[in-house]
C-alpha cells in the first residue's frame, strides 16, 4: 500500500472513531472501564502524543519529549487529531521518495535505541493506533454501546 493511502486511511479511521465516540457525549468519554488505560480520553491523550513523538522522530529527533494535548472533551480531542494530522500532511508532502526510505537512529520512550525508515515509522504509529482504536471499541462494548467499523475495507468503500 502506498504511504499516502495508509496515512489517509489512518485518519479516516481515527476521525470516524473519535466522531462515532462524539456521538454518546462526555460522560462516556471520561467514563472508567477496564482496558490499558482508565477511560476512551485517556487512550486518546496517549495515542496523539505517540503520534506526535513519531512525527518528531521522522523529522530527525532522536529523543522527543512526550507532549500532552488537551483532549478533555471529545471536541477538543477531534481538533488536536485534526491539527496534527495537518502538520503531519505538510512534512510528509515535503519528503522525497528516498527520505522516505532513510534509517534514522532514535530511542523509544523505555530508552532502547532503534534504526527504522520513515516508511516503516509510518506503518508503525497507523499499526499502534488501529490497535487503540480496537481498546476504544472495547470500552464502548463495556458501557452497552455499539463499536465504530473501521477496516480498511469501509475506507476503501467511502474513498474509491
Amino acid at each position: 500500500m502506498n504511504k499516502d493511502k495508509m496515512f489517509s486511511y489512518h485518519k479516516w479511521a481515527t476521525l470516524a472513531c473519535l466522531e462515532h465516540v462524539q456521538t454518546f457525549g462526555k460522560e462516556l468519554y471520561q467514563k472508567e472501564g477496564i482496558n490499558s488505560f482508565a477511560s476512551i480520553q485517556a487512550t486518546l491523550e496517549h495515542v496523539i502524543g505517540v503520534e506526535k513523538l513519531w512525527l518528531l522522530r521522522m523529522s530527525g529527533i532522536s529523543k522527543p519529549a512526550f507532549e500532552h494535548f488537551d483532549v478533555e472533551t471529545i471536541d477538543k480531542a477531534i481538533e488536536a487529531f485534526m491539527l496534527l494530522y495537518a502538520e503531519m500532511e505538510l512534512f510528509f508532502a515535503s519528503l522525497s521518495q528516498h527520505q522516505w526510505q532513510e534509517t534514522l537512529d532514535y530511542q523509544n520512550m523505555l530508552g532502547d535505541d532503534f534504526s527504522t525508515t520513515r516508511e516503516e515509522m509510518l506503518f508503525t504509529f497507523v499499526n499502534h493506533a488501529s490497535y487503540h482504536r480496537g481498546q476504544i471499541t472495547s470500552f464502548l462494548r463495556q458501557f452497552g454501546k455499539e463499536g465504530a467499523t473501521l477496516d480498511y475495507i469501509y475506507y476503501q468503500k467511502q474513498n474509491r
